[in-house]
């Protein structure tokens, strides 16, 4: 059997927990899956998985075989990369996070227009709010809006954003212009299910004072379009990222509210596997999508 097919086998049945899902996603049958690492274990002479029915764990000798793995692994990607380094002609295949408001907004455009560039890159972009496994899922970059919790990647802030309260003109006409944010307890308030900005808004004023008022709402959803969509027929007051509501602001679709106020800032964050540092893949990625959200968010009202 191949050695290094072997290998990634080895690798993905450790990061999944099972023959079963390996095979499935390798479109293969779990005892060939089983063939692979028995192939190992017999030309290494040792256990590399303690397996039964129901359990998976790694042995003293996998443990240390595995960590040695991913660094093979790793080091063949970056020789198949390095051919194409010098041409800026990446290869292989990219699967993305994104949470589904801000990939289909900004970041699945932007990617499209990437991979026109480059004929030998694919990407496996997925759109999802709940938390992604890099490990389990098999996601090689995430784009989140903090790095709490993913000490174990590389990561940096590939841009910030906006955000601006805003309402339907015939929304404020019927229930009247809020003035300051304490105002925003006597409005409806369409509320995130996870945001930050969850349960309360903070906004600050030209002095640095902050103002944190609770609001009320009774329609929350785990969506900033569908937010938009909702705030678009006159439901309430909503927070949305300016660069996603300008056209609707400039066409007076949508008034921004408390403009004396700045709400703060949301930072994107781009973590993805050390692994991946070097590779040419992820550096014109990076590059790339640097200069066009500060070309698209720098943005002047």
């Amino acid at each position: 059997m191949d050695r290094i097919t072997s290998i990634e086998i080895f690798v993905r049945a450790v990061e999944l927990g099972s023959f079963a899902a390996v095979a499935e996603e390798r479109d293969i049958s779990a005892q060939m899956v089983g063939k692979h690492i028995h192939g190992l274990e017999t030309s290494l002479g040792v256990k590399l998985l303690a397996k039964s029915t129901r359990f998976q764990a790694l042995t003293t000798a996998g443990e240390q075989f595995h960590l040695r793995c991913i660094n093979i692994l790793s080091e063949l990607k970056a020789a198949q990369e390095d051919i194409y380094l010098d041409l800026n002609e990446p290869m292989g295949k990219l699967k993305i996070y994104c949470g589904v408001n801000l990939g289909i907004s900004l970041l699945s455009p932007l990617l499209g227009k990437f991979i026109q560039q480059y004929p030998q890159l694919e990407i496996d972009l997925t759109l999802d709010n709940n938390p992604p496994d890099i490990y389990r899922d098999g996601y090689d970059v995430i784009f989140h809006d903090r790095i709490e919790g993913y000490e174990f990647l590389v990561g940096h802030q590939i841009c910030s954003y906006d955000m601006v309260a805003c309402a339907t003109p015939e929304y404020l006409q019927q229930h009247g212009i809020p003035l300051e944010p304490k105002a925003l307890e006597h409005h409806q308030c369409l509320r995130h299910t996870t945001a930050y900005h969850a349960h309360r808004w903070c906004f600050k004023n030209a002095a640095g004072d902050y103002f944190s008022p609770r609001i009320s709402s009774r329609f929350t959803i785990n969506s900033g379009q569908a937010m938009l969509a909702a705030a678009m027929e006159g439901t309430g007051i909503t927070i949305q990222p300016y660069f996603q509501v300008q056209a609707a602001l400039d066409s007076g679709e949508l008034v921004q509210v408390l403009t004396d106020y700045q709400l703060p800032k949301i930072e994107l964050f781009m973590l993805y596997k050390p692994s991946l540092r070097q590779t040419s893949r992820l550096t014109l990625l990076n590059d790339f999508l640097q200069r066009e959200l500060n070309n698209q968010l720098n943005i002047k009202y």
